[in-house]
């Protein structure tokens, strides 16, 4: 792949994130990992794909609901957490791949050479993306869900890297996906980190 061993891809919600790191997988001819990754997590911590569902992008906060492992009390979150670091560094041991969110970027910090990207669109696009196939949001809702989803995404991310999601800041490169479109995006990612060799 290049010096580049892993592309980590944060997005806001409905801004193609998750097809645009498949393109990428795809044209780098490396695996991608999304929602397998919390598979993998709930089977390696023992918790149910409800209770990872539930609780997974919602922030560490005072109504966090403990749960009792071995006799100690663990909070499920951050076990989910810790389940998912774990098959994100197992996946890496693999070979070089593109992950899609799990705070992959600051789960690999300083383990493997990661290009760090964040998708985004406007508010407009995403909510064009959302009311249509396969989320079909009702229009009434959308603007709503959208910012709902974009803050529990955030807050989670912010409360387990103690960095600022979304952010230049946090990020090798950051693409406005409705303005160039998933396929250049992708040609873009694939491009640095061909370069990079």
């Amino acid at each position: 792949m290049s010096k580049i061993k892993v592309v980590t891809i944060g997005r806001l919600y409905c801004s193609g994130g998750s097809s645009i790191g498949k393109k990428v997988a795809e044209k780098l001819g490396v695996p991608c990992y999304d929602r397998e990754i919390v598979e993998m997590a709930a089977e390696k911590s023992g918790i149910s794909m409800a209770e990872i569902k539930k609780f997974e992008e919602s922030v560490l906060n005072p109504m966090k609901k403990p749960i009792n492992i071995f006799g100690n009390s663990v909070d499920i979150c951050e076990k989910i957490f810790a389940a998912e670091t774990e098959v994100v560094y197992d996946l890496v041991e693999k070979g070089p791949c593109v992950i899609v969110g799990r705070c992959a970027d600051f789960i690999l910090k300083n383990k493997v050479k990661t290009l760090d990207v964040f998708i985004y669109s406007s508010l407009d696009k995403r909510m064009q993306t959302a009311m249509s196939e396969p989320h079909n949001i009702p229009a009434d809702e959308v603007e709503t869900r959208l910012k709902k989803y974009d803050k529990k995404r955030g807050d989670y991310y912010n409360s387990n890297t103690n960095k600022k999601w979304g952010t230049k800041f946090s990020y090798d490169l950051c693409l406005d996906s409705g303005a160039l479109g998933y396929d250049m995006c992708a040609d873009i990612i694939a491009h640095t980190v061909e370069a990079s060799s």
